[in-house]
C-alpha cells in the first residue's frame, strides 16, 4: 500500500508538488516541478499495485455553476479543536474563467483512463485504489494544533523574513513525526529541520511549499488509513474534503 500527496497547481504552468509514503511509514518519492496530468497519473500508476490512497489538495467534484460547494460552506461553519477554517471556495464558473479549466477533475480523468478502479470517495474500505480531497491548513489544525495557525505559506503582505521563521516552525514540529505513534521514519532526509533559508528566495522558498504541502496530504492518507480518525465534510456526489484529527 502506498500513500500519495498532491498539491496541485492550479495551471500548467506551475510547479505541483508530490510526495509518496509506503507501509512502513517510509518517504519513497517527494518531489515538486511542472507535470502534466498524463505524467502525474504514470506516477500514481507505478506505485499503484498493491492499493494507493491519494490525497490532493484540490476540488476534485465541482457540480456547482456558481457560488460554493456544500462541502466548503460546511467546514466554514464548523470549529476543529476550537478554531475554524477558511477555505476557498470553488465554483465551475470562476475556475474556468480564472485557469480555463478544473484541474482535479481533469487530473481525475487522466488516472482513471489509465486504471478505471480509482474512484472518489471517503469510504476507505470499499477500494483499494481511493482519490479524495483535503488540504494542508486543515491537516495543520486537524494533526498540529499545537503550532496552529502557521503562518509558512508565501503571501505579498508578510515579509519574506517571518514566513522564513514559520517554515522552520512547521518544520521543527513535523520532525518530531520520526517519534510519533504513526511515524515517519525518514522525514528528516527530505525536510531538515536544522536547514538554513537565509538565502532562500521567495520562488524557493515556494519550492519548498509545494514539498511540504505535498507531504502534508501524503501523510494525511497515512493517518486516514493507520488511525481512521477524520472528519468528512460533503458527499461522494457533490464533493467531499477530508481532514484527519488527533
Amino acid at each position: 500500500m502506498h500513500f500519495i500527496g498532491i498539491d496541485l497547481a492550479w495551471t500548467y504552468k506551475n510547479e505541483t508538488g508530490i510526495c509518496v509514503i509506503d507501509e512502513k511509514g517510509d518517504i519513497v518519492f517527494c518531489e515538486s516541478k511542472v507535470y502534466t496530468d498524463n505524467e502525474i497519473a504514470i506516477l500514481i500508476g507505478k506505485f499503484a499495485k498493491k492499493g494507493v490512497l491519494v490525497a490532493i489538495d484540490a476540488p476534485l467534484i465541482v457540480n456547482n455553476e456558481e457560488g460554493s460547494r456544500l462541502c466548503d460552506r460546511l467546514i466554514m461553519k464548523d470549529r476543529i479543536k476550537g478554531k475554524r477554517l477558511s477555505v476557498f471556495t470553488a465554483n465551475r464558473s470562476y475556475l474556468l474563467k480564472i485557469y480555463g479549466s478544473i484541474r482535479g477533475e481533469a487530473l481525475v480523468s487522466e488516472i482513471r483512463k489509465k486504471n478505471k478502479s480509482f474512484i472518489i470517495t471517503s469510504d476507505f474500505r470499499s477500494n483499494k485504489h481511493i482519490i479524495f480531497e483535503t488540504f494542508p491548513t486543515g491537516i495543520c489544525l486537524g494533526l498540529f494544533s499545537d503550532i496552529y495557525p502557521i503562518k509558512y505559506k508565501r503571501k505579498a503582505k508578510i515579509p519574506l523574513k517571518k514566513t522564513k521563521e514559520e517554515m522552520l516552525r512547521l518544520l521543527s514540529r513535523l520532525g518530531e513525526l520520526e517519534q510519533d505513534k504513526i511515524k515517519v521514519n525518514n522525514i528528516k532526509s527530505y525536510f531538515n529541520p536544522n536547514i538554513n533559508l537565509t538565502s532562500y528566495t521567495g520562488s524557493k522558498l515556494k519550492h519548498l511549499e509545494d514539498k511540504v504541502d505535498a507531504f502534508l496530504c501524503s501523510y494525511c492518507a497515512y493517518w486516514c488509513y493507520k488511525k481512521g480518525k477524520v472528519k468528512l465534510y460533503g458527499d461522494d456526489k457533490d464533493g467531499f474534503i477530508l481532514i484527519p484529527v488527533n
